[in-house]
């Protein structure tokens, strides 16, 4: 006759996961002077907002592992976040063996106390996930009302060289509030 050994097994799983999340749009640039002349307006107004420019590329770190990344020639904007975090999950399990020294069994407690760590593991990965991306579109917001106004900075800058170009300009007013822009040219 066998005899019933409660047998309680612990277990743990340490990780570091490094989740990112990302966006991608652009900043629409009107095609008013030359494409290599706009680049350099976008790359001043970026700057001036407090980008690193290099390369042909703008970029701002935000806090928080949000980024901010603008090629300037394109107006492709690539919004990024990311995150390491340590993970530990511990967990004891405890069930039946019908004998002092049933490997089996164990085998078993420990498959099952396994697949529970796992679990528990990618979900709390998840969850890391989850707070990233909610972080990223808390930041999103904000960032695509500056984006918006950076191209309208780019394009009343563009608009007042083409002006020049063609002519006099006898008056020119801009409203900053309303971004309204008005430039009297003398051909």
């Amino acid at each position: 006759m066998s005899r019933a050994y409660r047998v309680s097994i612990r277990g743990s799983v340490r990780r570091v996961v490094h989740v990112e999340d990302g966006v991608c749009g652009a900043i629409e640039l009107l095609p008013i002077v030359s494409r290599e002349r706009t680049s350099e307006l976008l790359a001043a107004a970026l700057e001036a907002r407090g980008f690193t420019v290099d390369a042909g590329r703008a970029r701002r770190d935000e806090g928080e592992g949000v980024s901010i990344e603008v090629d300037l020639a394109t107006g492709e904007v690539r919004i990024t976040a990311e995150r390491e975090q340590q993970i530990e999950v511990e967990r004891e399990r405890t069930g039946s063996v019908y004998e002092e020294n049933d490997v089996k069994g164990r085998a078993k407690l420990q498959e099952r106390l396994d697949r529970d760590l796992e679990r528990e593991a990618r979900e709390a990965a998840e969850r890391s996930r989850e707070t990233l991306t909610k972080a990223l579109e808390k930041r999103l917001a904000d960032v695509r009302e500056e984006l918006d106004r950076v191209s309208a900075r780019v394009a009343a800058e563009a608009l007042k060289e083409k002006a020049r170009s063609l002519g006099e300009i006898e008056e020119l007013r801009e409203d900053a509030e309303t971004g309204e822009l008005t430039i009297k040219v003398r051909v």
